[in-house]
């Protein structure tokens, strides 16, 4: 499509546009690692037909199986990185980068400014003999995307105005000068009054010709002040002259002032209220467009009124027309008007915020009907789809009968719950080739075996299917569904086995950190696929050892560790966030300079003290230090993963996590503990309340009361200690 028609198809909302790219409170997104989802969730879109995804992802994977657009996510940054993401599940944006739109189209269809179009127009006025005063631009004191009928006066606009009265012969030189110098000093109208208009307009025009041009520079100032009533008369006045651009651009004009009058008092505070759009004037505006349409299909303004007769039916509420409108732009053949690549992005999010996400009844385009359908399997939509109500769309989808079995399927399984009566109506046979909606069907089957308990069955599908994965982000979800699939029929092993399929890095870390036993892990501290794994292996080793109080365990596999273990810190195979995390030489953790000046040996003696006698005060307060010195409360490794989710599987360590104040209360209720130790644990045990009143430290919650109690046994029985003397308060 040329590009000085780009904007008449960004024509998106305007100030009501807002791309959620990044949907959670914090402005920031994070994985959920599950392939099943009827909820939506912006943050997780899946590279298959689901309801969980974005309204547009479907949108989107339905045109690029239509050939239509090419999927290209963008490459995973570092901020995907610190969110915690791998390739699959994704977050938005990667499909829908962040682009401007207009709300309004330049009356001449010009291109956006350029120094090239200013130096054009500085020539046209030299020649003309015109001296042009510095003033404001009214198009160019718009901030980018901002909607107003006064963008379009700009130079662009100007400029197509005044060789328009430098080409036309019935002109005399004088009038020509007049005119173009009335044109640019309109440059800064936007709000003009009616007397400011008359003192611009010259009154030396007197040929019939210069006449017409003068009505046009007078209806379109009305248009820019506002006054739109007077300038769809103005430039009615000009729909017959025989000056051809004066006429079209008329015609067109038209249609744009009855548009901005239909729509002048529907908005508040920038969302569309319907109820005040003035109909009237939009079924005009409409009439309007289609009469330019029809009398000049391929004129300069086509696309353009094209374009704001989407913008018509979208102020009348006409979400079947719209529709229509968006299905002709997306699926045209003609050369005249076919997309070209960059086109689809703003219109996709243009239809998904303006019809798809709003729409409440069923359309009988079958773009958008699959689309509002996958929305409406979702359990909290509150448009929801029956199965009469899908089952009544047969004629919508007599074109594509593959794709209305398959949301026939999807409605049996994440709706029904009913995975037999998916798997009957999806197909069984493996493609030669995986489009969209071929690998969107074996998806649902392999979800619909999982769901039915045929684990081994699943597995050789995600296996048949992942040579054949070659669009994007196919491969990686096929390996995300094998990993699963794998873990819930306990063989995580063959995640790991040499000829595994599964490289996707972060779905292995997720295993390795939540769900492998000591034998796996101890096999990828020599085997894992990059140094990276290999010490997250041993990372995760030794610290499940020490955390589940394992200690002659600790002991053996602390000599896997060596003398000076990599300074580089785990963060992103260790599922912390934002560039947190640990290195191996935590494991070389000396203890000798704590800085409550409680001393403690190394973390190895500490564990050993503690393989002796598990009720050792100094081992328990010092693996306390170990843990409050390290910031490993809350520490990811310990944090259960739902059920559902990757890694949500019983973990491979038995045992309780170690709490500091489950360590503190074993220490000040142990007779034999020391003056100093149990004055130590009773300041630490009281400190984890601290400044909130909430527990830090694990283990569990002690009331007020209690706290009290330590607080005094600190103040009354330990005073002469450290601890006792500067304790002021507890929480």
């Amino acid at each position: 499509m040329h590009n000085r028609l780009l904007t008449s198809l960004t024509f998106v909302v305007g100030a009501t546009v807002c791309v959620q790219a990044q949907a959670s409170g914090d402005d920031s997104c994070y994985p959920s690692w599950s392939i099943f989802n009827n909820d939506l969730d912006v943050c997780n879109n899946l590279p298959f037909l689901s309801p969980g995804n974005d309204s547009s992802v479907n949108l989107r994977l339905l045109l690029a199986n239509a050939g239509r657009l090419e999927l290209t996510p963008a490459a995973l940054n570092k901020a995907d990185l610190a969110e915690g993401y791998g390739e699959v599940p994704f977050a938005l944006y990667r499909l829908a980068p962040v682009a401007g739109g207009t709300d309004e189209e330049p009356p001449e269809g010009a291109a956006e400014n350029t120094d090239s179009s200013v130096a054009g127009l500085q020539a046209m006025l030299d020649t003309l003999g015109v001296k042009r005063e510095a003033s404001e631009v009214a198009g160019d004191s718009l901030v980018d995307g901002e909607g107003s009928r006064c963008r379009s006066n700009n130079e662009d606009s100007a400029s197509d105005f005044i060789r328009q009265v430098v080409s036309t012969p019935e002109l005399n030189p004088a009038e020509r000068a007049s005119l173009a110098s009335s044109r640019v000093q309109m440059l800064s109208a936007c709000a003009w009054e009616s007397e400011q208009l008359s003192s611009l307009l010259p009154g030396d025009i007197k040929s019939p010709m210069g006449k017409a041009f003068l009505g046009y520079l007078n209806a379109a100032a009305d248009f820019y002040s506002g006054r739109f009533i007077e300038a769809t008369k103005g430039f009615t006045l000009l729909a017959d002259n025989p000056q051809e651009w004066l006429k079209d651009t008329a015609l067109y004009m038209i249609g744009r002032s009855e548009l901005s009058l239909a729509q002048d008092k529907a908005f508040e505070y920038g969302e569309l209220k319907v109820e005040r759009v003035d109909q009237t004037a939009a079924q005009r505006a409409e009439s309007a467009f289609l009469n330019y349409i029809d009398a000049n299909p391929f004129g300069r303004y086509s696309t353009s009124a094209t374009g704001l007769l989407r913008r018509v039916h979208w102020l009348m509420n006409d979400n079947a027309r719209l529709a229509a409108d968006y299905n002709a732009l997306f699926f045209t053949d003609s050369e005249d008007f076919k997309l070209e690549a960059a086109d689809y992005e703003p219109l996709i999010r243009e239809a998904d915020l303006k019809m798809v996400t709003v729409n409440t009844k069923a359309l009988t385009t079958p773009l958008f009907a699959a689309v509002n359908d996958l929305m409406w399997m979702r359990g909290q939509s509150r448009n929801k789809l029956t199965k009469a109500t899908l089952l009544a769309q047969k004629d919508t989808f007599a074109q594509q009968p593959e794709l209305f079995t398959y949301l026939q399927a999807a409605f049996a399984l994440y709706v029904e719950n009913n995975a037999v009566s998916a798997l009957q109506l999806l197909p069984s046979a493996i493609p030669d080739e995986l489009n969209y909606l071929a690998f969107s069907q074996q998806m649902l089957r392999g979800l619909a075996l999982q769901a039915d308990q045929e684990w081994k069955e699943a597995q050789t599908l995600w296996l048949q299917l992942i040579p054949l994965a070659k669009l994007p982000l196919q491969r990686e979800q096929l390996e995300l569904a094998l990993a699963m699939s794998y873990e819930r029929d306990q063989q995580l092993a063959k995640v790991f086995a040499a000829d595994s399929p599964i490289k996707s890095e972060k779905v292995r870390y997720i295993l390795l950190s939540h769900t492998a036993d000591a034998n796996l892990l101890r096999q990828q501290i020599t085997q894992g696929q990059n140094d990276t794994e290999r010490n997250t292996a041993l990372f995760v080793l030794l610290y499940k050892d020490l955390l589940r109080s394992q200690f002659a365990m600790f002991a053996d596999d602390l000599k896997q560790l060596p003398q000076a273990p990599s300074p580089d810190k785990l963060s992103y195979s260790l599922s912390y966030t934002y560039d947190q995390g640990q290195s191996l030489a935590l494991f070389r953790w000396t203890g000798d300079k704590a800085e409550s000046g409680y001393l403690c040996p190394s973390i190895a003696e500490t564990a050993a003290a503690l393989h002796g006698d598990g009720k050792n005060p100094q081992g328990l307060n010092c693996m306390g230090e170990f843990i409050l010195r390290n910031n490993l409360d809350n520490m990811p490794l310990d944090q259960a993963r739902h059920a559902d989710l990757l890694g949500g599987t019983a973990p491979g360590f038995a045992g309780e996590v170690f709490a500091r104040q489950t360590g503190y209360q074993s220490v000040i209720a142990n007779p034999k503990a020391g003056h100093e130790d149990k004055a130590y644990a009773l300041f630490r045990a009281i400190n984890c309340y601290a400044p909130s009143g909430n527990n830090g430290c694990g283990g569990k919650e002690v009331t007020p009361a209690a706290r009290k109690a330590w607080f005094k046994q600190l103040k009354s029985g330990f005073a002469d200690t450290r601890w006792g003397k500067s304790l002021q308060y507890y929480w």
